[in-house]
């Protein structure tokens, strides 16, 4: 196959009648078959041409996830153009620059971006047409907006007829471009081709194979903005048949995932550690004899992870502990769910043991935008819960002599649009630097360490990566969140989200210091009254700590800790 879209069409053909997409309107659950969505994606292509779209021209979406995301996505992609999503998150000054940077003509979002669409208007440079893919306020007509729905009324039952025969799309075009999520700086436009999706996926599908199921659910809660959902939670669903559910409001998670009944679900660790920690909390509650069997559950799965013999009475009670207990807890997550997918940021140790424990396997991989974005992934079948597995088929991992990770392959970016400098010094000699540090076992798989841009070197020159330490942090049930800060002092200090008080910080930082060598003990914390979030621009969408704005934000908190 040449393009992404030949395999929609592939499928569309093979699964017709078979429901493709799940999605809520107002508040119940409704689905659309692979017929649906191909026909709609056909009359899209056809308005999308009226509108004078071409090959190469960018697309912007800007909407939260739903079936006409992903059927804007594919029309796009189908015509030869370039989709550019955008986070619903992103603030004026972002959006303006996502637009203008990439040069949108046209502009896909959601009635609630348009306030802030509103404000930026007449700054964009490039923008022809704003479609809309839901009702409005009538105050907004000024801009002249198209209504998605309207559209497909309008033009319903039209379809440009063999339109793949009039623009040939191979797998060298761009398919999208991704903006990076900008951690340290403004984000780069990664150009992403067919071909690099294509092979990822791929790639990604080998490791899906060996899980044995014939008909997979997905459930989306991730933004399809996001390379790593777009690839492993839209067009991976798509390559092997799979159902896509999209939940919107993390509130209502655990209802979604009655509803939906995952085999499968991709999140970022953030959203494992909350649902480990909530399990906990409802546990400690519970009465002498739930807690006696929870914890021994936890126990007899914890030695069977690390292979360790059980004694006779204990295999008899683990057979007795997977009714009681772990058919349960699966339960809680619809009850046929194989394997959590945790990719995005590092996995805290003591989450991964916990669900593997209790019967539900978490699979950690590692990526980046710049590889399409899958690097490696766990094997369901030889998990190592604190590794992110081994590459996938045709791509190859070494460390440099500073022990960054380096990846090479067909996933690999084509480079960042119009920042030929940042390509040069991020891709050479066809190896993509990650930034990223690691180490890699004998059985080949590679551990992540921390980001070169984020290690502390102190006054006494010892480099210090932050993320083990707030990782052993946040795996005490009482503390929420922690940035760790220290380059250039003498000491480490730490900002902490906790809903308890000074004594009970300072007892568990006293623990944890009791377990940690002199330059890596903490000897201050601040603790913040609000938490980081998505809203303050503290969090990226993926929910990764911004922490040249957490330091900006907290800099005279910072100074008076080391005074």
């Amino acid at each position: 196959m040449r393009n992404l879209n030949q395999i929609f069409d592939k499928n569309a053909i093979i699964y017709k009648n078979r429901t493709l997409f799940w999605y809520k309107k107002d508040s119940s659950w409704q689905s659309t078959t692979w017929s649906e969505v191909s026909k709609e994606k056909k009359t899209l292509i056809y308005i999308l041409k009226t509108l004078k779209i071409k090959k190469n021209d960018k697309i912007a979406i800007i909407s939260p996830n739903s079936p006409k995301w992903c059927i804007a996505d594919l029309s796009i992609m189908s015509l030869g153009a370039i989709t550019v999503p955008g986070y619903t998150t992103s603030n004026e000054d972002e959006l303006l620059y996502l637009l203008n940077h990439s040069e949108s003509k046209i502009v896909f979002l959601s009635s609630e971006i348009l306030p802030k669409f509103d404000k930026i208007k007449k700054k964009l440079l490039y923008l022809k047409h704003v479609i809309c893919f839901d009702e409005f306020n009538k105050k907004y007509n000024k801009l002249a907006i198209l209504n998605y729905e309207d559209l497909l009324i309008k033009y319903n039952n039209k379809e440009v007829k063999h339109y793949e025969k009039e623009v040939k799309v191979d797998k060298g075009d761009l398919a999208c471009i991704i903006y990076t999520s900008g951690t340290s700086a403004r984000p780069k436009g990664v150009m992403l081709t067919h071909g690099s999706i294509m092979e990822n996926l791929n790639g990604a599908k080998r490791f899906v194979d060996d899980i044995e199921t014939q008909n997979h659910k997905f459930l989306s809660i991730l933004p399809l903005s996001h390379a790593y959902e777009h690839t492993g939670g839209f067009l991976l669903p798509i390559l092997i048949g799979g159902e896509i559910f999209f939940s919107n409001n993390r509130d209502q998670l655990l209802s979604d995932l009655q509803y939906a009944k995952p085999t499968l679900m991709v999140a970022v660790p953030r959203l494992y550690d909350i649902l480990y920690k909530r399990i906990l909390t409802n546990i400690k509650s519970k009465g002498k004899i739930t807690k006696l069997l929870f914890f021994k559950t936890l126990q007899i799965g914890e030695q069977k992870y690390k292979k360790e013999n059980l004694s006779f009475a204990d295999k008899i009670l683990d057979k007795f502990l997977e009714l009681l207990i772990r058919k349960k807890i699966k339960k809680i997550f619809g009850g046929n769910l194989i394997a959590f997918i945790s990719g995005g940021a590092a996995l805290n140790f003591n989450s991964g043991i916990f669900f593997t424990s209790l019967g539900i396997k978490i699979l950690q991989g590692y990526g980046q935008t710049e590889c399409s974005p899958i690097i490696s992934v766990n094997p369901i079948d030889k998990i190592k819960i604190h590794t992110v597995g081994v590459p996938i088929a045709n791509h190859f991992v070494k460390l440099s002599k500073s022990n960054e990770i380096l990846v090479k392959g067909p996933s690999v970016m084509k480079g960042y649009l119009k920042d030929k400098k940042s390509t040069n010094i991020t891709i050479k000699n066809g190896w993509l630097h990650t930034g990223d540090l690691g180490e890699i076992d004998k059985d080949k798989y590679l551990t992540i360490v921390g980001r070169k841009n984020e290690m502390i070197v102190n006054t006494g020159g010892e480099n210090i990566s932050p993320v083990p330490l707030e990782e052993l942090l946040t795996s005490y049930d009482d503390i929420e969140q922690v940035m760790i800060y220290g380059h250039g002092r003498p000491y480490l200090v730490a900002l902490v989200h906790s809903l308890r008080g000074n004594t009970e910080i300072k007892k568990i930082l006293n623990d944890v210091n009791s377990k940690l060598s002199v330059e890596k003990k903490i000897r201050n914390f601040y603790l913040t009254k609000n938490p980081f979030t998505i809203e303050n621009s503290e969090l990226t969408p993926t929910l990764k700590m911004k922490r040249r704005v957490i330091e900006h934000n907290y800099n005279k908190q910072i100074s008076e800790m080391y005074k």
